[in-house]
């Protein structure tokens, strides 16, 4: 009979505690979203209250700054960074990815939509929102205001088509399965088969209430193509379509009186689409037998047209999205020194209940032992939560603190002064480690005197000039967004045009890497940017 061999070996293993996990929850939370949590725990735990702003100077048990040098860090060029005790370093875990990878808008089934994109680069005649995903985008500020959504929008314009009542149904089934930019990309079967669902359960109700059924019916596929047709036709017009192409005619087809451009521009987008994304400019000429000069005009219509109908209604239009800094760094005009403080106005101050405290003490005896104890967990939560909060604002500002320290030139000179930076080295100059920088990096903004920045804006990797001098790849690529903006429309650069205009500048950059960074900046090739 086998024996059951059992051999014991020691084994360290690194755990994390809930209020660790807690903690490292609330490094990674922006302010708005810090607000919102700090909100909801006071509605959960009847241990925390607000400090009105008449209470003022706080209490000892209020959540306020721990010493005024972490509160507002001044750093001069030759000056260290302020000490941390050892409590305020976070024990964090080594396995977290760095953030970075660079996302673009790519539609399902669409993939000519980067290309197209180019054609209403310059094109000033729609708004559009920027998402926020390109490291590369300008800083900005963006402002909060109440408007009705698209989806508000389409349905109140469809209750006066001229729908029968399951039409109705599906049109409000179609409108609700819009992405935010305004295109359908679940299958039109689909959506009708939910409709259809629905239609069945109100006829149902009414048979069991002994109501007529005349005015519903279940709806074909033929039926549903002519309601999506209606919405297409909506203000803003494209809404619904399933792809760029349909976008783009949809929009030609509501206007009412096309002139010959609009007509040519049409005809272009039906019979000369694949042509018109590979801009065989002569081969769209010569099937739809116009002249060059008409097609230009054409093309000069289809730029004023909108790719993302969705982003752009008479509500959304002049909106922007919105971005609250975490950060805000400032200059002393006398001193020339940097300082750095947490945006805090929108959070709430927070301090251990006195009124649950004096119940605490006056009937701890008459409470049960289940009630001792929900109300001694709660005020650890508390305690625990003001404590918390106290180390995620010491820890960011070590982080923000370092990033200035070594980013100092760009805050002094503006983005040219940026310098090649990793993570490895602001966790160096702050004794944090890697993973507890990245999570104060993650989705976090700062406002400089040059803007506002996602803090992620401050990595890169470096490159070596004919100088033998380190500079950013960022402003490798600025350069390469720079050459691009200014060559000529009817010969772009190619990327090995592009590589020696960056030698000339001292930057010794190979044809497949700036084909590389073109494409992190979402620009086409050379083939593509060509316009008559």
């Amino acid at each position: 009979m086998p024996k059951l061999k059992i051999e014991l070996a020691p084994k360290l293993q690194q755990t994390l505690t809930p209020q660790q996990i807690q903690y490292l929850k609330l490094l990674q939370l922006p302010t708005l979203q810090l607000e919102q949590y700090i909100k909801q725990e006071m509605e959960e735990n009847p241990m925390l209250e607000e400090v009105r702003e008449e209470e003022f100077p706080l209490s000892e048990e209020v959540l306020a700054p721990a010493d005024e040098a972490v509160e507002i860090a001044s750093i001069a060029s030759d000056r260290p960074l302020p000490e941390f005790s050892e409590q305020q370093r976070s024990q964090t875990d080594t396995g977290e990815s760095v953030p970075g990878d660079e996302l673009g808008y790519d539609p399902e089934n669409n993939d000519t939509f980067d290309y197209f994109t180019e054609l209403w680069k310059e094109s000033d005649s729609y708004a559009t929102a920027s998402s926020g995903d390109d490291d590369e985008s300008e800083p900005f500020f963006q402002r909060i205001r109440d408007v009705p959504t698209l989806e508000d929008e389409l349905l109140e314009q469809v209750h006066y088509l001229d729908l029968t009542e399951s039409e109705q149904i599906l049109a409000e089934q179609i409108i609700g399965s819009l992405d935010g930019d305004g295109y359908l990309r679940q299958p039109l079967k689909e959506v009708l088969d939910e409709a259809n669902d629905r239609i069945a359960e109100r006829m149902y109700e009414r048979a069991q209430q002994g109501q007529s059924n005349d005015d519903l019916s279940l709806l074909s596929l033929q039926q549903a193509e002519r309601v999506l047709r209606l919405i297409q036709e909506l203000d803003p017009p494209g809404c619904g379509s399933r792809s760029l192409q349909e976008c783009l005619i949809a929009q030609l087809r509501a206007k009412a009186d096309r002139n010959k451009q609009e007509q040519l521009a049409l005809r272009v987008l039906k019979e000369a689409f694949d042509d018109l994304a590979r801009k065989h400019y002569s081969d769209i000429a010569a099937k739809l037998g116009t002249t060059e000069e008409q097609l230009r005009d054409a093309l000069e219509v289809i730029r004023r047209l909108n790719p993302k109908p969705g982003n752009s209604s008479t509500a959304l239009g002049d909106v922007a999205l919105t971005i609250i800094p975490d950060f805000i760094v400032e200059r002393d005009e006398e001193t020339g020194e940097l300082m750095i403080s947490l945006n805090e106005s929108s959070l709430p101050r927070l301090r251990l209940s006195q009124a649950y405290q004096q119940l605490r003490h006056q009937v701890q005896k008459a409470l049960n032992r289940e009630a001792r104890q929900w109300l001694h967990r709660k005020r650890e939560d508390a305690k625990f939560l003001l404590v918390a909060l106290q180390q995620r604002k010491a820890t960011m500002l070590k982080v923000m603190t370092a990033i200035a320290h070594l980013q100092r030139r760009f805050f002094e000179e503006g983005p040219s002064g940026l310098r090649p930076l990793i993570y490895k080295d602001v966790a160096d100059e702050s004794g944090l480690d890697i993973s507890t920088v990245c999570r104060v990096v993650n989705g976090k903004y700062v406002q400089t005197d040059y803007g506002i920045f996602e803090l992620r804006y401050f990595f890169s990797e470096s490159l070596i000039t004919d100088d033998g001098e380190e500079v950013s790849t960022r402003i490798i690529k600025e350069t390469i967004r720079q050459l691009i903006a200014q060559e000529p429309k009817h010969s772009p650069l190619s990327d090995d045009k592009l590589s020696k205009e960056l030698k000339k500048r001292g930057y010794n950059v190979a044809r497949r890497t700036v084909a590389k960074y073109r494409e992190q900046l979402k620009i086409p090739v050379a083939r593509l940017r060509r316009q008559l």
